[in-house]
C-alpha cells in the first residue's frame, strides 16, 4: 500500500475508533471527571505543557488532572488522583486528542515541546506522523526506555509503515500495560492498600 494511502485510510481508523472508544468508556471517563471534581477541583483537564505533534506543530495532549499544585507551583497527588494516575484513567481523555486529528490510536508517544532531545535523522522521522496513545516504543519498555531508545522505536515504526504492524502493536498494548503494573506491583501497591484504608 502507498504512503499516502495509508495516511488516508489510517486516519478515518483513527476516527472511527476513537468514537466507538469515546462511547464505550464514557461513563468511567465522567466518572473520573466527578470524582476529579470532588477531590481536586477545577480545571479538570491539565493541558499545561504543549507538546510536539506532526510537522513540530504544537498541541495540547488533554490527560484528567491528578496533580495539586501549591503557591511556589510543587506538585503533589492526593490519595485518590495518585490511584487514578498509576491506573492511566486519566489518560481515556486523550481519545479526544485522536477524535480532534492531534493523534492518532497508533505512533510515536509525543515528547513535550521543549524537551532536550538527541537530534538528528532519527529524531526528525517522528515528527513527520501523528503522535500516537500508543506506539511501537510504548509495547517495548516505554517508560522505562532511554530518550534515543525510543526515537530508534520510532524511526523503526516509520520505516515499516502498514497496517500489519499497527494491528500488532495493539495487540501487545494491553500486555504492555500490565507487564508495566506488574513491574511496578510491589513498589506502589502497599501504598494503595495503605491509601484505600485511610480513606
Amino acid at each position: 500500500m502507498e504512503k499516502r494511502t495509508y495516511w488516508y485510510v489510517k486516519r478515518f481508523l483513527d476516527i472511527l475508533i476513537s468514537l466507538i472508544l469515546i462511547i464505550l468508556t464514557l461513563p468511567v471517563i465522567l466518572l473520573v471527571l466527578l470524582i476529579t471534581l470532588i477531590n481536586i477541583g477545577t480545571p479538570l483537564i491539565d493541558i499545561r505543557i504543549p507538546r510536539l505533534g506532526r510537522n513540530r506543530k504544537p498541541f495540547y495532549m488533554y490527560k484528567i488532572r491528578t496533580r495539586v499544585y501549591d503557591k511556589d507551583f510543587n506538585s503533589s497527588y492526593t490519595k485518590i488522583s495518585k490511584i487514578i494516575d498509576k491506573l492511566g484513567l486519566n489518560e481515556l481523555v486523550q481519545l479526544f486528542n485522536v477524535l480532534k486529528g492531534d493523534m492518532s490510536i497508533v505512533g510515536p508517544r509525543p515528547f513535550i515541546k521543549d524537551e532536550k532531545l538527541p537530534e538528528g535523522k532519527i529524531s526528525d522521522k517522528r515528527y513527520l506522523v501523528r503522535p500516537g496513545i500508543t506506539g511501537l516504543a510504548t509495547v517495548n519498555g516505554g517508560i522505562y526506555l532511554s530518550h534515543k531508545k525510543k526515537l530508534e522505536y520510532d524511526e523503526i515504526y516509520y520505516d515499516n509503515f502498514g497496517f500489519l504492524q499497527d494491528l500488532k502493536i495493539i495487540v501487545k498494548t494491553p500486555f504492555a500495560f500490565i507487564r508495566q503494573i506488574k513491574d511496578r506491583w510491589f513498589v506502589w501497591d502497599l501504598e494503595i492498600i495503605k491509601m484505600l484504608k485511610e480513606l
